[in-house]
């Protein structure tokens, strides 16, 4: 008959080190965020074009007739503009979809519906804000494909600094992001920065939404900067709060602004 008996193995400094470590990287706080990776098996097949982009480059679309008649009439047109990769490449076009009175008289509390396209005119996102008032916080919707929600962008009130949080399908915080003082930074580029949702680590940032300044650096209206691994619906809300972001903080600018060339390796970027 058979003893059955205990083998006791004592681990080496080596090992005990090792788990430690493992040990120490997988104790995080109740509120700090985990970037979200990738699933491949539910990866929605339009976003496919945003699975290994680390940055986005989002051009502002105005045509002389819409800045002529805003300056001569007061008549405000809808936003437009384009995505590009730091290749040149248009990945997506953005168009506004709202009521002419709503701009006028609503400004960024209106309703609105951004429509995106990708290359062959089909329509693969759709970013939805909701009116609200002057002392309400605001929103937004991103459904990939139409009808279907992968993600919401919602502002987080604060005395005097923009701050957002990037929420999954299910409405779960994932990511905060903290953007300086509005209309206090000089000659320099506005950063809203992509940090944990304790926002213990801003100098650690793992991404941002940048409003390049316009005298230097990219000829882009905004260039949004994430991890390539990230999860591509996460990509995607990150592209709706960047047009949040403008429409909420940058709508007020005014004058004619052509629509600049494509981008080229020489005057993009490169952090």
């Amino acid at each position: 008959m058979r003893k059955a008996f205990t083998v006791f193995i004592r681990p080496t400094a080596q090992q005990t080190n090792c788990i430690s470590l493992i040990k120490s990287n997988m104790e995080f706080s109740e509120d700090t965020a985990m970037i979200p990776f990738p699933d491949p098996y539910h990866c929605p097949s339009h976003l496919e074009t945003l699975t290994r982009m680390d940055q986005l480059f989002v051009y502002k679309e105005r045509t002389r007739e819409d800045s002529l008649a805003e300056v001569c009439f007061g008549i405000k047109p809808a936003n437009r503009y384009f995505v590009m990769d730091c290749m040149g490449n248009k990945v997506f076009s953005v168009l506004e979809d709202s009521e002419s009175c709503d701009r006028q008289f609503y400004g960024v509390g209106r309703l609105f519906t951004m429509n995106v396209t990708d290359h062959s005119n089909q329509e693969v996102i759709i970013m939805v804000h909701p009116a609200v008032c002057t002392f309400c916080s605001h929103e937004l919707e991103v459904q990939s494909p139409p009808g279907t929600t992968i993600g919401y962008v919602r502002q987080n009130w604060h005395v005097c600094l923009p701050k957002f949080t990037l929420e999954n399908e299910r409405g779960e915080p994932a990511i905060k992001i903290v953007g300086p003082c509005v209309g206090c930074t000089c000659c320099t580029d506005e950063n809203f920065e992509l940090v944990s949702l304790n926002e213990a680590a801003i100098d650690r940032s793992f991404g941002k939404i940048t409003k390049p300044f316009s005298c230097c650096g990219s000829n882009a209206d905004f260039v949004i900067r994430f991890p390539s691994n990230m999860d591509v619906k996460m990509k995607a809300t990150a592209l709706g709060a960047c047009i949040l972001i403008d429409t909420m903080y940058f709508s007020w600018e005014k004058g004619y602004r052509a629509v600049p060339n494509p981008p080229t390796l020489a005057n993009i970027p490169v952090s």
